[in-house]
């Protein structure tokens, strides 16, 4: 492995103008695509049938004027553990 390492390193000193134009080819396409990629994706989505998104559809009808899906909104859950449990 470290007869391989130093000939890389050998081969990288020697064309060391290939490998920083390699390296910012390599950059710049990273950057090309990035750019090009697609945006967050919609969270419009929904599940029919499932206990969440009834849950849902019901703060929407009982809350119309909150933007949002619930935005805002908090809960606390309390769980308790069983005599001797942890």
């Amino acid at each position: 492995m470290a007869v391989l390492l130093y000939r890389l390193g050998r081969l990288a000193f020697r064309r060391r103008w290939y490998v920083v134009l390699v390296w910012t080819a390599l950059l710049g396409a990273l950057g090309l695509a990035s750019a090009g990629a697609a945006g967050l994706p919609d969270d419009g989505g929904s599940m029919p049938g499932i206990e969440a998104q009834a849950a849902l559809d019901m703060t929407r009808q009982r809350f119309p004027g909150v933007p949002g899906e619930a935005a805002g909104a908090t809960a606390r859950v309390v769980l308790v553990a069983p005599e001797g449990g942890k």
